[in-house]
């Protein structure tokens, strides 16, 4: 991940929809924590420069507000194409995409929209999906899946950053798959979940030892991934989770698991993309 202060900070598009200013709040408190630049991005499809403005400058009044004075440099860009494509473009230089849940459409289908979909399948750093009515409440935890693989490590390494800048403990969640699970809570379950917090243990041991400061929580689970992630996320203020598991297939664009904690999470959500 891009060190703070890295010229290449965080980038959010807009559309003016509800929930596209929603990731603009929530993109420039992460900016201030970063000690970043925020770019907001508004992707110009139709309609004229007139129109632009007006959602650019919306959305500025919306992060300025939202950073409080923090001292993050914000600018805003006019981008001609279109939004997959140009997001996407961006993200190459960028320490992390931020992008509403939903865009500006008649339509409200489940899940993820189509821009953010496509930033989650092809973005080159880290993107963040945020929901219209997104919870900052603080001191909720951050969460993190681990599962061992190298994209669930990447995701662990965020979110000690993120638990660190917000002054929050760190859920770090494990799930044992379901062939593992015991008919009844026994000795066999105790044994199991013993080997799996030892495995929480040492995966996690080198960044305890760089954030020393955050308190971390390890928690085990049995049964589906995605279904314990979304139960856990329901007392978390953030998600984060690799963009494959441990059981992902070469080549796939985007994991099974990540795919729905980002299309169900009510919260933000990280998917741990990598260059």
């Amino acid at each position: 991940m891009p060190e703070r202060g890295s010229p290449h900070g965080v980038v959010v598009g807009v559309d003016g929809s509800d929930c596209s200013l929603a990731a603009v709040r929530w993109a420039a408190r992460e900016a201030h924590f970063r000690h970043a630049r925020l770019a907001i991005v508004h992707v110009v499809t139709e309609g004229g420069d007139e129109e632009a403005d007006a959602v650019l400058a919306e959305a500025m009044a919306q992060g300025r507000d939202a950073a409080g004075g923090g001292g993050s440099e914000i600018e805003t860009r006019r981008v001609h194409g279109r939004p997959v494509q140009a997001l996407v473009d961006l993200s190459g230089t960028a320490q992390m995409i931020v992008v509403g849940r939903r865009g500006r459409t008649g339509r409200r289908p489940p899940g993820v929209g189509s821009v953010g979909a496509g930033q989650l399948h092809h973005a080159h750093c880290p993107v963040a999906i945020v929901h219209d009515d997104a919870d900052q409440q603080q001191p909720r935890p951050v969460l993190v899946g681990v599962d061992g693989s190298k994209p669930s490590l990447a995701a662990a390494a965020i979110a000690f950053d993120e638990a660190s800048w917000r002054g929050a403990d760190l859920l770090a969640l494990h799930v044992c798959k379901d062939a593992d699970a015991p008919a009844s809570h026994d000795a066999q379950t105790s044994v199991l979940e013993q080997d799996a917090e030892d495995f929480l243990t040492a995966s996690l041991a080198d960044l305890r030892q760089q954030y020393p400061e955050v308190v971390v929580h390890r928690l085990v689970r049995f049964g589906k991934p995605a279904r314990q992630l979304l139960a856990q996320a329901e007392r978390a203020q953030l998600v984060v989770v690799g963009s494959h598991g441990r059981g992902g297939f070469a080549g796939k664009l985007l994991g099974s698991v990540s795919a729905a904690v980002a299309d169900e999470a009510r919260v933000p959500v990280i998917v741990a993309r990598q260059p």
